[in-house]
């Protein structure tokens, strides 16, 4: 297996190349950043590409050059806050089908994209594949379930196995800092109030050790189409914010009610992952353990 990953600098994507350094079919990695985003993640094996995927002709040149059998679609635009509505989804849309022509052009095996829960009708609030309308309600939704489209369509008439990967919610190490749960680990181990809405929904939530095996397991099996990579377990917001409180020792901080509750916000959100757990994948972390070590990483990076 000779892989590429995009977006590898990412929250989902650094994850991935530590599992993929680690995995004996892969023979080859291949891994894309954005020029000027900061510092690589360590690696040991893996070739780094500096490059712009949105650039005319540069996903082209890419796979031309590395000829990947194997390659997992990280990179997108994900700004906290900015993602679901920004104009950059159709940059992403369009560098995404311009990626995906160069693999089958260059007898890619299979392509894995990260999609999102948002190509889902949310109304239904439980998820499961085939079954559960994909009427998304943001551009991010609407372009990622799109590239979903095109993927499926083309693939199969190229003879490629192709598979959508649908992320619910992870947590964990390098997570977007303007996050819930990033946000209530650095208040509260700053001894800061940390302040909520009433917690009340109910939300799929896996750690991002747990969806990056996902995420591999997918690639290694057969699976064709779109697979939730959830959890499958429902999780009151609620009470990760307790638990956080009562990990840090300073539960007296945890305010919920303090903020009003997102308007129109879905009372519940869980993907089915009957379709996951058939490849074999179980999760490591259980809700307590995951919080624990996220709380301790986020602790730890106040210095």
């Amino acid at each position: 297996m000779r892989v590429l990953v995009t977006g590898a600098r990412g929250f989902i994507g650094r994850h991935l190349l530590t599992r993929l350094e680690a995995d004996a079919a892969v023979t080859e990695i291949h891994a894309t950043h954005s020029p000027g985003g900061g510092e690589l993640p360590p690696t040991t094996r893996t070739n780094w590409h500096g490059l712009d995927l949105t650039a005319p002709g540069a996903a082209g040149a890419l796979v031309a050059t590395v000829r990947p059998t194997h390659l997992i679609h990280a990179a997108w635009i994900t700004a906290h806050n900015d993602y679901w509505e920004s104009p950059a989804n159709l940059r992403w849309l369009a560098a995404s089908c311009d990626l995906l022509q160069a693999f089958l052009a260059a007898g890619g095996q299979r392509f894995v994209q990260i999609g999102t829960a948002a190509e889902y009708d949310w109304s239904h609030g439980y998820m499961v594949e085939g079954v559960t309308p994909e009427r998304p309600s943001t551009l991010y939704g609407v372009a990622k379930k799109s590239f979903h489209d095109v993927l499926q369509t083309a693939a199969a008439k190229a003879g490629c196995s192709a598979a959508t990967g649908r992320v619910f919610f992870g947590y964990g190490p390098f997570e977007n800092a303007g996050r819930l749960i990033p946000y209530a680990c650095r208040q509260l181990a700053c001894g800061e109030p940390a302040a909520f809405s009433s917690g009340s929904a109910w939300r799929d939530f896996m750690h991002i050790d747990d969806l990056a095996d996902a995420a591999i397991a997918l690639l290694h099996a057969s699976l064709q189409g779109a697979v939730n990579l959830s959890s499958g377990v429902p999780v009151r917001l609620a009470e990760i914010v307790t638990k956080l409180g009562e990990i840090s020792g300073r539960p007296d901080l945890v305010q919920l009610g303090a903020r009003p509750d997102r308007a129109g916000d879905p009372p519940l959100l869980v993907g089915d992952s009957t379709q996951l757990r058939s490849t074999g994948w179980r999760p490591a972390h259980d809700l307590l353990s995951g919080l624990t070590s996220t709380y301790e990483w986020w602790a730890e990076q106040r210095g």
